[in-house]
């Protein structure tokens, strides 16, 4: 049995079929390439994204024309907003340096999906099903006929972009799936294009579909982070790093030395973030801070050692 019912899962997916690409296949990441997604906009000769979870445009150095190419598909007329998932790689003068655009198209609602936990997601509409890829296991859902299948996963699949799998059920059945991701370019029904394509062997039959990589908070997330500069309150600076890493630097402008704190941060909740620090100039010194992820960026949830109840307030300054 699916989780919920079949009509409200048909719903959610027509929403959430825009999906962006695998880049995951050869699973490396340049970590000077950053996943930026947002709003994409064509104004005055340059283009400009806003990003997910912001409320600042960003100009894009668009060398090669990528963005061009999808927003002109998504938006002939070129006047309205495209969401896009792109790898960019920040520049000095606060515009993102373009290397690649993995989904184009996707609807006003896009940057509400997360898919936390979820490594990579496959699907198609024809018949309608969807597979995630989770650290351990891989979960299919065939609409068709009304089932949901979970297959362990060991540790050498999705190597080349191929995962298998073999279960047993609970009535002695054998199920069997294999996934494969390729390089290819795909659209779904809804016109929205994605960086790679998807095929699923389950049972003998076969399936066609578009594939996305998850975990697209996580992933976007990283970056810079900065309050208002004031008279009253304390310069903060956030980084939000590789690996989970965290680190936070503090500017009370009085003469004294920065306050410089390391740590991690992870997801507490799909909107808040918790960040605990472990480092403070170097000592051993614990502390934690709850965020809470607004259309700006972050503000502080509850108490903190460091800012009270005053309640910081943090958008991206990169």
């Amino acid at each position: 049995m699916l989780p919920h019912n079949a009509l409200s899962l048909l719903i959610f997916f027509s929403i959430f079929l825009f999906l962006t690409g695998c880049a995951g296949i050869k699973n490396i990441e340049d970590s000077s390439r950053h996943l930026i997604r947002g709003a994409v906009n064509f104004s005055q000769g340059e283009f400009t994204i806003t990003p997910c979870y912001s409320q600042e445009r960003r100009k894009l150095r668009d060398k090669r024309g990528l963005v061009e190419k999808r927003y002109r598909e998504q938006t002939p007329e070129g006047n309205l907003p495209v969401y896009m998932e792109l790898r960019a790689s920040p520049l000095t003068d606060l515009s993102w340096d373009v290397s690649d655009v993995q989904v184009a198209g996707g609807g006003s609602s896009a940057c509400e999906f997360d898919l936390i936990g979820i490594q990579f997601r496959a699907a198609g509409s024809d018949p309608l099903w969807i597979v995630d890829v989770l650290a351990d296991r891989v979960r299919v859902q065939s609409y068709d006929n009304l089932r949901t299948l979970t297959f362990p996963l060991s540790s050498s699949s999705g190597l080349g972009g191929v995962w298998e799998g073999v279960l047993k059920s609970v009535k002695n059945r054998t199920h069997r799936f294999r996934l494969e991701i390729l390089d290819q370019a795909c659209r779904d029904k809804h016109n929205a294009w994605y960086r790679r394509t998807a095929s699923l062997e389950l049972d003998g039959d076969l399936f066609y579909g578009c594939a996305r990589e998850g975990d697209l908070t996580s992933r976007s997330v990283k970056g810079r982070y900065s309050n208002e500069l004031t008279q009253d309150h304390v310069f903060v600076v956030l980084d939000l790093l590789d690996d989970q890493k965290a680190s936070m630097l503090l500017d009370y402008r009085n003469g004294q030395p920065l306050i410089v704190m390391s740590g991690v941060w992870k997801w507490k909740s799909s909107d808040t973030l918790l960040l605990e620090f472990s480092e403070q100039d170097g000592r051993q010194q614990q502390s934690f801070l709850l965020l809470r992820r607004t259309v700006n960026g972050f503000v502080q949830q509850g108490f903190s050692s460091e800012f009270g109840r005053a309640g910081l307030s943090l958008s991206r300054s990169e």
